[in-house]
């Protein structure tokens, strides 16, 4: 006998032998959310291309990544950094303010140099 057909017949007897007059009670059904762990890998990101805008430094209208690589290049400019443009504004308020500092001194040095000329 193959063991196929050998293991059929045990089956149908297993089968057989089965007591379907107990009546088990079913369990409710619970779907139960199980967040799963994050992938190590990530979606690939899509990168939309660059509106059309005004170049300040040419005057040209830019359109697109590419062109706004070959404007870059053609005029020596780059892109600025996160927070370049607020560190900018706060060294020229520092410059400003060390410039009136140094006014100051210039133009107090002067009045002291005429009073004493004047009170001698």
């Amino acid at each position: 006998m193959s063991d196929y057909n050998k293991n059929l017949k045990e089956y149908k007897t297993n089968y057989a032998n089965i007591d379907w007059s107990v009546k088990i009670d079913k369990p409710k059904k619970v779907i139960e959310y199980i967040p799963t762990a994050r992938s190590h890998l990530s979606a690939p990101r899509i990168l939309s291309d660059y509106e059309a805008y005004e170049c300040p430094v040419s005057g040209k209208s830019i359109e697109g990544r590419r062109a706004h690589e070959e404007n870059l290049k053609a005029t020596g400019c780059r892109v600025l950094e996160r927070g370049e443009k607020e560190d900018n504004a706060r060294n020229a308020q520092i410059a400003a303010q060390a410039e009136d500092k140094r006014r100051d001194k210039a133009i107090d040095g002067i009045v002291d140099s005429v009073a004493n000329e004047y009170f001698k």
